[in-house]
């Protein structure tokens, strides 16, 4: 469907003027008005003939046309000047097809509105071809505005011409319910439920991104299997459209772009990330996302130009860290990445959640949140673009500087952190914190200020811990896995000392030392065939190394051990300090 966000009235205005200062005659309405200006050769069902200018406010080249159907319904199209000027009327046909042009569909008939439809063209005109944030600049001023449901809604003054919306490739649906039936079925469990909260604040922000010139901050939800993960990404999801379901990530990284593309400065999720197929094309995305950049793309002629602009806010879920995802891919996490996607790991005391409605658990809230968000989605993303819409020009502009002050001094009360990549991290929280702000000032939230910066600040202050232990979810697991594994085969690690004096055929490996110095030299194939199906290795051994329990040296993960027999002779182990088998305690 097809919508004029500015009603062109100026051939209205002329129709109902006299064309002499005499005293007016009495005139007949006329039924098509917009038609007066154009020639009587063209169709009488052609409405308007406009310029087309780019978002730099130059002329495109093109030609917004305008006509009624037979049905009376709108009629829009797009022609380029250089093609009609050159004969070629492939889209001009297919324009009168539409429009219902049957004595124009001949050669002769579209060659004499070819050459006369350029002659004809009016006013100017801007043509939006998406959803989300555009910005037009005239004259020298730029003017913003967030396309959504076919309709432009203006962040500041409006341009001095039509802004007309063509979203050929379609947008989301319309919201089911309203603001408060939303508020009532989801957004009354976010003040006690903080993962909640920050996974909504993160689906809002991505509209005053680049209208603003916010940094985008990707989230990132990890944890075990069945910790609510996908029921957070849906409660985000239900901001702005239906979120019974998440997309997965085991596509390819075009698919995964396309996806990203479909969502201009909005929210896009996707589930299981850890099952991608090309892991350094899925960081180039995130990259790109973050930086709000373009990619570039070859044209037929060799001619490098800018590709669609990443401006999408991402929500990823996974059971493993990125950190950990590279480290079993056997490669290096990008330096500043860290500072681009915050990790929420979830660890609240029923998973993702912190409370739970009275009487419930936490898999029957989950199942009760999932039906919510497929039935009450849409209302708060509408009257958030549209109360945004609303401000007067400059106000959010001349607010925001002082309130991310704010947040950042709130994020960072009773925390020593000086780093600049966690530091430029907590910019991006700030971003969330104030959208939060923004949203409880403009009534799209029904919180609390202080609500939001507790919520933000309780994950930062999560991370900033797991940064001081070096602590995942992955990694515990990893910890307990092998904790068992010894504790279960105890008997089966005899002292070093007794290497080949008796039957070896049960032994898992060997004890070296006593006490607090004592470690388990693990046979290489027992640990290996351990950990890597359930972990991938590499990644295991950069967690048990990173915990204090795996001793490394310089020759690698496995350490050479000189047998009791010969001192000549040297096995390979894997070292693991006894310390591990004890909850709490790790080595120095």
């Amino acid at each position: 469907m097809n919508q004029t966000a500015k009603a062109d009235d100026h051939n209205k205005k002329e129709a109902a003027t006299p064309a002499a200062k005499s005293k007016p005659k009495k005139q007949k309405p006329s039924s098509k008005p917009a038609a007066t200006r154009l020639s009587p050769d063209l169709p009488k069902n052609l409405l308007s003939v406009n310029q087309v200018v780019n978002d730099k406010g130059e002329l495109s080249g093109q030609l917004l046309v305008k006509a009624t159907d037979k049905r009376g319904n709108e009629v829009h199209a797009t022609l380029d000047v250089k093609e009609l000027a050159l004969g070629r009327c492939e889209g001009l046909a297919h324009f009168a097809v539409r429009a219902g042009m049957s004595s124009f569909m001949s050669p002769k008939g579209l060659r004499t509105m070819a050459a006369i439809l350029p002659e004809s063209a009016d006013k100017e005109v801007y043509v939006a071809r998406r959803e989300g944030f555009h910005s037009l600049q005239l004259q020298g001023q730029r003017y913003g505005f967030y396309v959504m449901h076919e309709k432009p809604y203006f962040f500041g003054h409006k341009p001095p011409l039509s802004v007309v919306v063509i979203n050929e490739a379609g947008g989301i649906d319309p919201p089911s319910g309203d603001l408060a039936s939303w508020q009532k079925a989801i957004g009354i469990h976010l003040p006690g439920n903080p993962y909640m909260l920050v996974s909504v604040l993160a689906a809002l922000s991505p509209a005053l991104a680049r209208a603003l010139g916010l940094q985008i901050l990707i989230l990132m939800i990890v944890a075990p299997s069945s910790m609510g993960k996908t029921t957070l990404q849906q409660a985000g999801r239900s901001v702005r459209e239906r979120a019974d379901k998440i997309d997965d990530a085991s596509g390819t990284t075009n698919g995964l772009r396309v996806k990203m593309e479909q969502h201009p400065d909005a929210p896009v999720f996707f589930q299981d990330v850890h099952k991608a197929e090309d892991m350094k094309g899925l960081m180039g995305l995130c990259f790109l996302v973050a930086n709000g950049g373009q990619r570039l793309t070859s044209t037929a002629n060799q001619k490098v130009q800018a590709g669609d602009e990443l401006s999408c806010g991402v929500s990823f879920s996974s059971e493993m860290s990125f950190m950990e995802m590279f480290g079993d891919s056997k490669m290096s996490l990008p330096e500043g990445f860290s500072a681009r996607c915050f990790e929420l790991v979830l660890q609240g005391p029923n998973g993702a959640f912190h409370t739970l409605p009275e009487g419930m658990q936490a898999h029957e809230f989950a199942n009760q949140l999932k039906r919510a968000c497929g039935e009450h989605y849409g209302a708060p993303w509408a009257e958030w673009i549209a109360a945004i819409a609303k401000q007067p020009p400059g106000k959010i502009r001349a607010w925001l500087p002082q309130k991310l002050k704010e947040a950042e001094t709130g994020l960072l009360e009773g925390l020593d952190i000086k780093d600049r990549v966690t530091l430029r991290l907590v910019s991006g929280l700030a971003v969330w914190v104030v959208t939060g702000w923004l949203a409880i000032n403009l009534k799209v939230l029904k919180l609390k200020p202080e609500v939001v910066l507790k919520a933000v600040r309780l994950v930062l202050r999560e991370h900033a811990a797991r940064q001081a232990h070096h602590t995942t979810p992955i990694g515990e697991k990893v910890i307990t896995t092998v904790r068992d594994f010894i504790d279960r085969n105890a008997n089966r690690f005899p002292a070093l000392a007794m290497f080949g004096r008796s039957d070896q055929s049960n032994v898992m490996g060997y004890t070296k030392g006593s006490g607090g110095e004592m470690v388990y030299l693990l046979l290489p194939g027992v640990l290996e065939a351990l950990l890597t199906e359930k972990f991938g290795l590499q990644m295991a051994l950069q967690k048990l190394y990173e915990a204090g329990y795996l001793v490394k040296n310089s020759e690698g993960w496995q350490m050479q051990v000189r047998l009791p027999m010969e001192e000549k002779l040297r096995k390979r182990f894997y070292a693991i300090r006894a310390s591990v088998r004890f909850d709490g305690e790790t080595a120095d």
